[in-house]
């Protein structure tokens, strides 16, 4: 009857594991993606055919009702003419403001692969009140945009960590295994 008490601390442990275990699971990463409509005003190499369009990743989903900045892991802007992207760019800004669904319904987010100033380069998107619409640049002889007319964000559903689940259920299994090889002996 030795055998009792470690099988009842082996599942006690998995069993604590099991209720710790949610907490310390990351979140999953989110990916959101934005198009923009076709520039309205042009000059340079820009032409009415060019838009943003956006893919922008954070840590975890926006949540419901947020309003604020966020640094994503991972982002990508284009216009048709200049792409930017989190390894390239020199400034950076992303604020978002979510409906009651955790969906973006206003937003002022510029990229830019040059500092501010003579020779920009950069993509902005907008609808925040102050400004809507969408722009990209090159410098003031090249650039293309729309006013009053932004695009949308859209979020790619974030994939369950599975690969977790099936390590917890895995070692739960093998506990349990250990535990019933070892109460099967103590009763022989």
């Amino acid at each position: 009857m030795k055998a009792l008490p470690k099988i009842l601390l082996a599942l006690t442990g998995v069993a604590a594991l099991s209720l710790a275990y949610p907490a310390s699971v990351q979140a999953v990463p989110t990916t959101y993606q934005y198009i923009g409509n076709h520039f309205t005003d042009v000059s340079g190499i820009y032409t009415t055919s060019d838009f943003v369009t956006a893919m922008v990743t954070l840590a975890s989903p926006l949540p419901p009702n947020f309003q604020g900045k966020v640094t994503p892991t991972a982002f990508t802007f284009t216009d048709g003419v200049l792409t930017i992207t989190n390894f390239d760019a020199t400034v950076a800004v992303f604020i978002f403001a979510t409906d009651g669904a955790g969906h973006i319904v206003e937003w002022s987010v510029v990229a830019s692969s040059s500092p501010l100033g003579p020779g920009l380069r950069g993509v902005i998107s907008s609808a925040n009140g102050f400004r809507v619409g969408d722009e990209g640049y090159i410098d003031p002889d090249n650039e293309g945009f729309n006013s009053f007319s932004p695009g949308e964000w859209g979020g790619k559903a974030a994939v369950p960590d599975a690969g977790s689940t099936l390590s917890l259920m895995t070692l739960t299994l093998m506990v349990l295994g250990v535990a019933a090889q070892r109460f099967k002996r103590a009763a022989a």
